[in-house]
């Protein structure tokens, strides 16, 4: 596999893992930016559909599951293209 490629999948994998990692385990910092810019924004965002979910009780956990999906993609991935030759 050439340089760039590994370099590519490297920091694919690394924005996916970090990604995932402060969706599980920030949960708390994401879901009060997300509702203090909910709250902080005009009537013209807050007329999109469900745009109003950053303000629901199970949002953390929609936010902690999204983290799970990302680091099981980002392993996909890493597998697809590590063991399976995926090009």
């Amino acid at each position: 596999m050439p340089t760039a490629n590994v370099i590519g999948l490297v920091v694919l994998s690394l924005g996916f893992y970090v990604c995932g990692g402060l969706c599980i385990f920030k949960t708390k910092m994401l879901v009060a930016w997300a509702q203090k810019s909910y709250t902080n924004s005009g009537k013209f965002v807050r007329a999109y559909p469900f745009s109003n979910i950053v303000m629901k009780s199970w949002y953390p956990v929609y936010i902690r599951c999204a983290g799970i999906f990302i680091w099981l993609w980002a392993l996909g991935i890493d597998y697809l293209v590590l063991f399976r030759g995926f090009r």
